[in-house]
Order: C-alpha cells, then sequence, then structure tokens
C-alpha cells in the first residue's frame, strides 16, 4: 500500500512539474526579452563591436528560443503581452505583478472566453438554421431539425478547428459586434439593392442578412485573434460600429429623404464611417475597457434626454417635421465625442467603468423621485430633473476615480525612479572577452557592468 501511494505521489509531482514547465507565460517571455546580457550584446551588435563565433552563436540562440517561446504562448498571453509590454518598458517593477485573470473573462465560473465562444456560436448557429427554413419554405418536422443541426454544427466546428481551445476577448467581443451588426448590414443592403421594393421579397431579406452576419461575424474573429489592439480599443470599435449606422440613417431621414436606397446607403456609410473616425480615436489615445463602459454611459443618458425632448415636441406640437429626429442624433453623437476627450486620462478599471454606470443610474432615479415628489402636469421635469442628476452623479464619481487613478499613477511613477540591477553573470561572460583581447590585441572589446544604477528625473 505504501509502495502504491508513494508510486502515486511521485507520478502527482512529475505531472504537475510537467503542467508547470509547459506554461508559456507573457510574463517569462518579456523577462526573456529583456535578458540584462542579451539586451547589451544585441546593442553593441547593433552598433558595430567586433564580437565573437561565440557571442554572435549566444544571441543567436536565445533569438531562436524567443521565437519557439512565443509560437508555444497561447493566444490568451499574446494578448496580455501586447497589451502590457508598454507598461511593463516604462514601469519594469510591475512586471513582477501576477497578470490574473481578466474579469472578461470569468463566464458561469469559468475562466475562459472560450466557453462564451461556443455558446454565441452556437446560439447564431440556430438563428441562422431558423432563417434557412423561412428562405426554403421547410415544413413540419424540417423546419424544428434544422435550427437544431445548424446550433450542434456551429458548435462542433469550432471545438474541432480552433488550435489549443484557446479564444482570446478580443475574437469574442469582435465575433459578436460582427454576427449583430451583420444582420443590420444585410438589411441596408437589401435596401439599397431593392429600393422600393425592399420588404417586398423576405428571402433575400433574409439571405443578405445572414450572409453578412456570417461574414462580419467571421471577420471580426481574425481581426480579434491577429491584431495587437487592448480590450478599450475593441470596446472602440464595437461602440462606433453600432452608434455611427445610426446616426446615418438619423440624417437622413431628418431632411426627408424617403428613398430606402438612400437610407440604406446612409445606414452602410455610416457603418464605414464610424470604424474608421473609431481608429482615428483609438490612434490618438489607447482606453480602457472601464473607460469605453464610462463612456457608453454618457452616450445613452444624453441619447435618452434627445429621445424624451423629441418625444415632448410630438405631444406638444402639431408640426409633425422629420428635423426633430436630428435631436437624440445629435445628443448622442455629441455626448460621444466630448466623452473621448473627458476619459482621458482617466485609465478606468472594468469595475470602475461599471460603477460609473450604476452611479448615474442611481441619480437620475433620485431625480424622478424628486420630479415626482413635486408632482408636474407637464413631463419636461420628470426627463430634466433625472438627467441633471444623473448628469451630476456621473460627473462626480468619474471625477474622483480620475483623480484616485491619476494620483496612483504618479505614486509608481515616484515608486520606480531608481533602477538597481545586478549581473554577477557578466563577470563570467567578461572572463571570455578577457581572452579575445588577449588573442587579439588590435580588436576593440566592451566589457559588461556587474552592477548598474539608474534615476530617472
Amino acid at each position: 500500500m505504501k509502495k502504491v501511494l508513494c508510486l502515486f505521489v511521485g507520478f502527482a509531482i512529475t505531472f504537475c512539474s510537467q503542467l508547470k514547465a509547459q506554461k508559456y507565460t507573457a510574463v517569462e517571455y518579456w523577462k526573456m526579452e529583456h535578458d540584462s546580457v542579451y539586451i547589451d550584446l544585441k546593442k553593441r551588435q547593433n552598433a558595430g563591436d567586433t564580437l565573437n563565433i561565440t557571442i554572435r552563436n549566444l544571441i543567436a540562440e536565445h533569438k531562436a528560443k524567443l521565437d519557439e517561446y512565443f509560437e508555444k504562448m497561447s493566444d490568451n498571453e499574446k494578448s496580455i503581452y501586447f497589451k502590457n509590454r508598454s507598461i511593463w518598458e516604462n514601469q519594469p517593477g510591475t512586471i513582477d505583478k501576477s497578470v490574473g485573470p481578466r474579469e472578461s473573462e470569468i463566464f458561469l465560473g469559468e475562466k475562459s472566453t472560450y466557453t462564451r465562444y461556443l455558446v454565441s456560436s452556437g446560439t447564431f448557429g440556430a438563428i441562422y438554421g431558423v432563417a434557412a427554413v423561412a428562405i426554403l419554405g421547410i415544413d413540419g418536422g424540417g423546419a424544428a431539425a434544422i435550427p437544431l443541426l445548424t446550433a450542434g454544427a456551429s458548435t462542433l466546428i469550432p471545438l474541432l478547428s480552433i488550435k489549443d481551445q484557446k479564444v482570446t476577448y478580443n475574437s469574442l467581443k469582435l465575433s459578436l459586434h460582427g454576427k449583430t451588426i451583420g444582420f443590420v448590414h444585410g438589411v441596408a443592403l437589401d435596401m439599397l439593392i431593392t429600393g422600393d421594393n425592399f420588404a417586398d421579397n423576405e428571402k433575400l431579406l433574409l439571405g443578405l442578412s445572414t450572409i453578412t452576419s456570417i461574414g462580419l461575424g467571421r471577420l471580426g474573429y481574425i481581426l480579434g485573434r491577429d491584431e495587437p489592439w487592448s480590450e478599450g480599443r475593441v470596446g472602440l470599435y464595437s461602440f462606433y460600429g453600432i452608434i455611427m449606422p445610426f446616426e446615418g440613417l438619423a440624417l437622413v431621414s431628418g431632411f426627408g429623404v424617403e428613398s430606402p436606397s438612400i437610407a440604406g446607403l446612409s445606414i452602410l456609410a455610416g457603418g464605414a464611417g464610424g470604424y474608421l473616425l473609431a481608429d482615428h480615436v483609438a490612434r490618438g489615445y489607447d482606453y480602457t475597457q472601464g473607460d469605453i463602459t464610462a463612456m457608453k454611459t454618457f452616450a445613452v443618458l444624453n441619447g435618452a434626454f434627445g429621445l424624451f425632448i423629441l418625444s415632448d415636441i410630438s405631444v406638444n406640437s402639431d408640426d409633425g417635421s422629420t428635423r426633430t429626429i436630428l435631436i437624440p442624433a445629435a445628443t448622442t453623437f455629441g455626448a460621444t465625442i466630448a466623452s473621448n476627450y473627458w476619459l482621458r486620462g482617466a485609465r478606468l478599471t472594468n469595475q470602475q467603468g461599471r460603477n460609473t454606470a450604476l452611479a448615474t443610474t442611481g441619480g437620475a432615479v433620485i431625480g424622478l423621485g424628486i420630479a415626482a415628489l413635486f408632482g408636474s402636469e407637464s413631463m419636461t421635469p420628470y426627463y430634466v430633473i433625472p438627467y441633471l442628476t444623473g448628469l451630476g452623479s456621473y460627473a462626480i464619481i468619474l471625477n474622483k476615480y480620475k483623480k484616485s487613478n491619476e494620483l496612483q499613477n504618479l505614486k509608481t511613477e515616484k515608486d520606480n525612479k531608481w533602477k538597481v540591477n545586478f549581473m554577477p553573470e557578466n563577470i563570467l561572460l567578461n572572463q571570455k572577452f578577457a581572452k579575445v583581447v588577449n588573442t587579439y590585441p588590435g580588436k576593440r572589446v566592451s566589457f559588461l557592468p556587474a552592477f548598474s544604477a539608474t534615476c530617472n528625473f
């Protein structure tokens, strides 16, 4: 019995050590990439110093190890590396802090976006199956079977085809965005093609919507997998990709354009313009996911305010002008642009972004209670007071978090003012360099420091 137990414990220890050895992380890769000896030798090589064959082989071997290590890293670890490498470069003291699972990866207790991707693929697969039933005109048992078959196939295909069963948050987010907004662009494309008859051919409408949804969903997945974008940048693309098509539709509707073809074109142009605008904004500043949540909150608050103004005008006016639709469009777009500047430097965490949304909602509810307390026959106080209290709550909580994060960043920079490095391994390398000097007295050889200290002012 003891022998069996010892074998079991030995196997368990060996198994766990193998698992640990097989874990390729972004932190370890960054440390390998910024090894002091490797960095110094690379600088000397780039400066044109004469290096013997042994040193050149060391550099080549380390570079090969880096490439091999990076290839073995999961997509999630690669995403963490691209997201944090600039921070680690400027604040090396933060590299040893563990990079825990991101909040966005937690789903029903599982720390995996892979599960969420499979569930979403199955859900959209069922929707595509329903569309196929309508397009093909299938009745009876087939009408129930096809959505089930497409849902199962849509779950099994990524289950079998995705390497190492890893899906990054960016791939999941952009895939869901592409599949959802793809239906809208499919309808817009049908309006553009068929014009006044767009509602007469339901099969064409469903077919185009399904195709664009599948296509944009796949495109989103590939972009999220291959592009080194932060979660905030991905959120920015999704946000602008949703609001701008409707901004374009509101614009042509506000000027009384009734042509379905022009309306469809405005949706498609608004979507394309939204992604270009988001890319321009993202290049100017890299927002966090918490910043994007706060940005959406501010846009929703002002968009709802514009809708209530529109409703109030419609109730109290017999004009019937379509230009009033421009009011919520203007308040939403204006709030989005304003929040781009307001949130610069905020660096909100995911929780801080959610707290900002909750505080804004709570403030608006308090305002609604105040309006109900005093009472009014007009509907104006019932949306003006909640808007003001919601706006006040938003401003207070956002400025609080913004100042707190700025102070924390200043403290971190102050803590990292002095950087001290001990490199005893350079003593051994210097001994090898000394042999080169003795052999080739005329060669230029620089010795490596065993100790270095820098101070940032």
